[in-house]
């Protein structure tokens, strides 16, 4: 059965890096150590049995001057204060030998008597003779303990290993925080860097401070794959817009080309019957009779519905092409509402603001007169009571802007407002080609116009037009 350690191992680089370390300073520090325990403790054995030595014959010396001066007593002081001084020696035993005694003479004795009789590895015994002119007349036993510097020894070890484990501890602290400033965080940031190529800003430097050289390099490489990928997906974007509006133009010109078709067709068949229609109706509301009147009336306003709808369709299939004259804008759109407002005053609008200044541009009137009345006419379908015109001018620019009070555009439907088959009304009331042609008349003529704002309440649309080199304020 085998025990897999794979959840023992971090998730992180930092902690990889530094359980290797760990595991290296720990595996060598207990080499050191058992190296460093082994070379110290026979030191230290040495060191003790040096001194106890040392001691031993020091006593000697001492112990030959109080022999040969029969001061026994000064042999006992001296004995009970070197093993009360020093806690290596366990006991301590002075012996004289006289030829005229059976055996040895006890002269001094410290310490427990036991650790003589029992000796082990944990205390020692140190024989040293007392010499007269080289004439062997006493002994100095000593027995020393190594327990106590093991004991200290052992205490440095301990130390030691607490140091160990507070070295790991800020090793551990130094490499994450080296790694996660030198190596964690640029790398972070460039990865962060990397998910923002889509973006519509690219992104520049990312790095806050200093990295090591290997980031710069490989910041610097990240850097320039993410302008070329940038430039080539503005690039892909680009030709997927000229793409969808070139198919989108393709197919309106089919749909245009095949409602023009029909529409010369149906011009052809049926504005013979509608003329027919309108003359027989006209002829009806001369009638007498009320319900008779009325309904020729229904008939006529129909015929001409109808009629609108097939020259609406045909206008839309043929490109209009622009007579450009220099008209002074004032004077031609006080002419042109004194022209509408007949026709538009019954169904709703009350009045009209003029502009209150002037400017000459180069345009075709009789196609700024039909954009004009395309843009009234949706106004007042809109349910607009009162139009303003304003009038500005840009460089080399007229902006006329024809603002309502109508009811406005949906949302929906503002991006795509001059589409062809777009519109605001309902499929009985229109075809969605009046503001296609609009701007399309306006582009022949170097203009443009665009939906400046809609909401509830007003909507206004700006016309831009060449001003003449001869225009003034």
């Amino acid at each position: 059965m085998t025990i897999k350690l794979s959840w023992l191992k971090p998730k992180t680089l930092s902690g990889q890096i530094n359980l290797y370390l760990s595991s290296g300073l720990v595996i060598f520090t207990l080499v050191a150590s058992l190296v460093l325990y082994h070379t110290v403790s026979h030191a230290i054995e040495q060191t003790l049995k040096d001194k106890t030595t040392a001691l031993a014959e020091q006593l000697a010396v001492v112990s030959l001057d109080a022999l040969l001066m029969r001061d026994y007593a000064i042999i006992e002081r001296y004995a009970e204060e070197v093993v009360k001084q020093s806690q290596d020696i366990l006991y301590l035993e002075i012996t004289s030998h006289n030829p005229n005694s059976l055996g040895p003479q006890l002269l001094a004795q410290a310490g427990k008597t036991e650790y003589a009789n029992e000796l082990n590895h944990h205390w020692h015994s140190q024989q040293t003779p007392i010499l007269f002119m080289n004439r062997h007349i006493g002994d100095i036993q000593m027995v020393y303990s190594t327990d106590v510097i093991k004991h200290t020894f052992f205490q440095i070890m301990v130390f030691g290993l607490i140091g160990l484990i507070a070295l790991l501890a800020l090793q551990f602290m130094i490499v994450k925080r080296l790694l996660a400033s030198q190596f964690i965080q640029p790398l972070r940031m460039l990865l962060n860097q990397n998910t923002l190529i889509t973006t519509d800003k690219l992104v520049g430097k990312s790095f806050t401070k200093q990295p090591p050289q290997e980031f710069q390099a490989l910041e610097q490489q990240f850097h320039d794959q993410q302008t070329k990928i940038k430039n080539y997906i503005e690039q892909l974007e680009q030709a997927h817009k000229m793409s969808s509006a070139m198919a989108e133009r393709l197919n309106d010109g089919q749909r245009l080309a095949a409602i023009g078709q029909m529409a010369a067709g149906l011009a052809h068949n049926l504005n013979t019957p509608l003329a027919t229609i309108l003359g027989y109706a006209q002829m009806l509301e001369a009638s007498n009779d009320p319900n008779t009147q009325k309904r020729a009336s229904i008939i006529a306003r129909q015929a001409r519905n109808s009629a609108e709808v097939v020259t609406s369709l045909l206008n839309a299939s043929r490109l209009p092409k622009a007579e450009m004259t220099v008209t002074s804008l004032q004077p031609f759109l006080h002419h042109f509402c004194a022209l509408i407002m007949p026709i538009l005053k019954p169904k709703g609008l009350r009045s009209v603001e003029l502009p209150k200044i002037d400017c000459i541009v180069n345009t075709d009137p009789g196609l700024l007169e039909q954009v004009l009345f395309n843009l009234f006419n949706n106004a007042v379908d809109a349910q607009a009571s009162v139009i303003q015109l304003s009038l500005t001018t840009q460089v080399n620019q007229a902006c006329l802007v024809i603002a309502d009070n109508g009811h406005g555009i949906d949302d929906d439907l503002k991006a795509t407002i001059f589409k062809a088959f777009v519109t605001t009304k309902p499929s009985n009331k229109g075809t969605g080609l009046g503001l296609y042609m609009a701007k399309t008349m306006l582009l022949t003529m170097q203009a443009n116009i665009e939906l400046d704002s809609s909401h509830h309440g007003r909507t206004a649309f700006k016309l831009t037009l060449p001003l003449n080199e001869k225009s003034n304020i």
